[in-house]
């Protein structure tokens, strides 16, 4: 069965890796959150002014390493000496050695201690995970440092450089959300206003809902419907607006609107209709004149544009070998969703606007209140055991006093990791071209980074407390539940994807999947290992929390239990979607 997450179309894991390496970081931030340097707790009530870092009006920052790159296998985990590079060995393809046992790395000759010593991490999990190539940027101090990683197509070693494009997935939504903060500004969309305000003619499966929903409901993923359903609707520029016409009002409601967070990829695909029409643009178009040109994110693009140029192809693992993932890219009705691509090196810049005064170079885009809403959280329950919380449409998580704004993406092979830290002025952005290794390798990663950069150096201990959000080589111990509690579990959760059917055996929660009959939804060639079984069993840490337990105890799958208000078992949430219990 395949049970959809932020990777489109399936039942999986990784969306809960992110939250884990930064509720990991709560060892490294405990430290630097003692000191002088201490940030003051924020609150969706009372949020603290972050530190305003203006962006840069070039290209390329002032403050980054401009020294000539240099290709340098980073064969540790501690920090190579900037004086000293490490040789390049065995022979080049593109200015990248390949026929090492490493993957191959780029990074400045001037390149600092801690970011190599995060460089060498992001080598060695690469190389562990089977992920082809990667990119890497961190803003800390106001220096930007970037290295690049491997190759971007395996099948003619095209070398991963500067320049290269990735997907950034569900990133894009933050663009999407900006756009509708840029036009809240100008007094032309209201974030409590109904969507019917500017699209009259919505029509859902459920016309209570479809009366009620509001832009803030899209932007913080509590409309209620299932909104997972990858198709095409053709690549003009109506491709949106037919899949509201066309596909939109056959998604079921899955629960009441306004109520209940459940990830909707097609909320999104709602609130990009909205900028079509309140602009009189194409999403793209609008997107381009209200973020990426004002912001000076360039190169980030869309899928015609970026297939023109260097792109990563992306990767999965079939019987134990790299094997390209096919589509390479989703329809164009997705781009409000998932549809950008981008340079580490554009993210950052990004991320510096985001964690500023809203200015680019002296040119007022949002303002700095405005950037602050977007980075508090909404009052809505995730349903994990992280304090992870929603923005609009940041996710948000609060760490020993220190406040993390990030938001992952994932496509078919690809991923993208991108986190703030405001009040530090630190930023971590890491796009890798195979799934589900790169988002292996990005939760590892992310809490190394905030380990060394703002907790003092060494590699973080990841809370068992974080048990939807298992570390990668231990999992928190189970408990024995009674078979009357196991009883309150057992039925058939379903959405058109797929069913999952839990059935009291044997003293235990047994799980059957069987795939849904929807047959126009667009998957990949490649099942992720990290979808679950057909059959398994499943695992309890503690009442309403549990685990489908795979060979892998990184590839393990939480499940949480969600109640109605009368006490009783409504919903499965996996991978921050809600799954209805139907019987």
């Amino acid at each position: 069965m395949t049970i959809p997450q932020q990777r489109p179309g399936r039942f999986g894991r990784r969306r809960f890796l992110l939250y884990a390496a930064a509720a990991a970081a709560s060892t490294a931030l405990s430290s630097c959150s003692s000191g002088s340097s201490t940030a003051t707790p924020t609150t969706a009530a009372s949020a603290t002014t972050s530190a305003q870092t203006a962006i840069p009006t070039s290209a390329a920052s002032p403050t980054a390493s401009t020294a000539s790159v240099v290709t340098t296998p980073l064969a540790a985990v501690t920090p190579v000496a900037a004086s000293a590079p490490a040789p390049a060995t065995g022979p080049s393809v593109a200015g990248t050695p390949v026929g090492t046992s490493a993957v191959p790395v780029t990074v400045a000759p001037d390149a600092s201690a801690p970011f190599r010593a995060v460089a060498a991490k992001v080598q060695a999990l690469l190389a562990a995970n089977k992920v082809p190539g990667a990119s890497l940027g961190i803003l800390s101090g106001g220096r930007e440092e970037y290295a690049d990683f491997g190759v971007a197509n395996v099948g003619t070693k095209e070398a991963v450089a500067g320049e290269t494009f990735f997907q950034i997935g569900s990133l894009t939504k933050t663009y999407t959300a900006t756009a509708v903060m840029r036009l809240m500004e100008q007094g032309k969309i209201a974030l409590d206003a109904t969507v019917r305000t500017y699209l009259p003619d919505l029509k859902l499966a459920d016309e209570a809902t479809a009366a009620q929903v509001t832009v803030k409901n899209l932007l913080t993923h509590t409309g209620g419907w299932w909104g997972d359903a990858f198709v095409d609707t053709g690549n003009g520029d109506d491709a949106i607006a037919r899949y509201l016409a066309e596909k939109l009002p056959t998604f079921p409601q899955i629960a009441p609107v306004g109520q209940y967070f459940s990830y909707n990829n097609s909320g999104f695909i709602v609130a990009g209709r909205v900028l079509e029409v309140v602009t009189g643009l194409p999403y793209r178009a609008a997107i381009q004149t209200l973020v990426l040109d004002p912001l000076g994110v360039s190169p980030t693009t869309f899928t015609d544009d970026a297939l023109k140029q260097s792109h990563a192809l992306g990767y999965g693992v079939e019987g134990g070998a790299i094997k390209e993932v096919t589509p390479l890219a989703l329809a164009r009705n997705v781009d409000p969703a998932g549809g950008l691509w981008s340079t580490a090196r554009a993210q950052i810049r990004y991320a510096r606007f985001h964690m500023g005064d809203g200015t680019v170079g002296g040119v007022s885009i949002l303002k700095p209140e405005t950037l602050k809403l977007m980075q508090t959280p909404q009052p809505y329950d995730l349903h994990t055991t992280n304090n992870v919380k929603i923005g609009l449409n940041w996710f948000v998580q609060d760490i020993q006093n220190t406040r993390l704004i990030a938001h992952p993406g994932d496509t078919f092979g690809q991923h993208a990791e991108f986190v703030m830290v405001p009040e530090k002025g630190f930023a971590f952005v890491l796009l890798a071209n195979a799934e589900p290794g790169g988002a292996l390798a990005a939760s590892s990663v992310l809490g190394e980074a905030l380990q060394i950069y703002l907790g003092g150096g060494g590699a973080p201990s990841i809370p068992a407390t974080a048990a939807a959000s298992p570390a990668p080589a231990r999992l928190p111990p189970t408990v024995a539940l009674p078979t009357a509690k196991l009883m309150e579990y057992a039925g058939r959760y379903t959405v058109p994807s797929g069913t999952a059917t839990l059935r009291v055996e044997n003293g235990a929660l047994a799980l059957s999947t069987e795939k849904g009959t929807r047959t126009d939804l667009i998957t990949p060639n490649i099942q992720s290992p990290d979808s679950l079984p057909q059959s398994a069993h499943l695992s309890f840490i503690k009442e309403d929390l549990a685990l489908v337990i795979g060979d892998n105890p990184a590839q393990s799958v939480p499940v949480i239990f969600v109640r109605k208000p009368d006490g009783s078992v409504g919903w499965a949430s996996i991978s921050l979607r809600l799954i209805p219990k139907v019987g």
